[in-house]
């Protein structure tokens, strides 16, 4: 799957992802916010002529586009967004911890601009890092229990 199209800290890809997944472009981390399908390019432009008809000499205008919508939570070098083309793919534990660790501290910068998007979103991320993080440091891992406890707090007393 590949970047399709980037604004500011959000980038879209070609292709259903799950929503909640840690996902790798280019030098990016993002997570997986939204899938959703787009009518397909013919509808727009056939008028008069049948699917049957536009099929038959452009298949590719004629399927349903699905895409996944990412939210960058940080670039690890100069690049803060992915560019278009750069491949997606599930960023690995390794890539996870070296992005929440600095300097032996663990970090998670972008958790509150995260709730603020989708609170679901954020509790799948901290699920994520808890397995990534699952042997280490017992304080690292008491940090996204606490998360965890608050986001679900937040849930029961109607605030997300």
């Amino acid at each position: 799957m590949q970047v399709v199209r980037v604004i500011d800290r959000v980038f879209e890809v070609d292709g259903k992802l799950k929503v909640g997944e840690v996902v790798k472009a280019g030098d990016c981390l993002a997570v997986v916010v939204s899938v959703s399908g787009e009518e397909p390019e013919y509808v727009k432009y056939a008028g008069e002529l049948s699917r049957e008809e536009v099929e038959a000499f452009m298949p590719d205008v004629v399927e349903r586009k699905v895409v996944s919508k990412c939210y960058v939570l940080r670039g690890m070098g100069e690049s803060f967004s992915p560019d278009v083309g750069d491949e997606v793919r599930e960023a690995s534990d390794e890539e996870i911890r070296e992005f929440h660790t600095r300097n032996g501290e663990f970090r998670i910068p972008y958790f509150y601009q995260l709730l603020k998007i989708d609170i679901d979103v954020a509790k799948s991320v901290l699920l994520r890092l808890k397995k990534v993080f699952e042997g280490d440091d017992v304080a690292n891992r008491e940090i996204i229990d606490i998360l965890l406890r608050e986001i679900d707090y937040m849930l029961m007393h109607g605030r997300a």
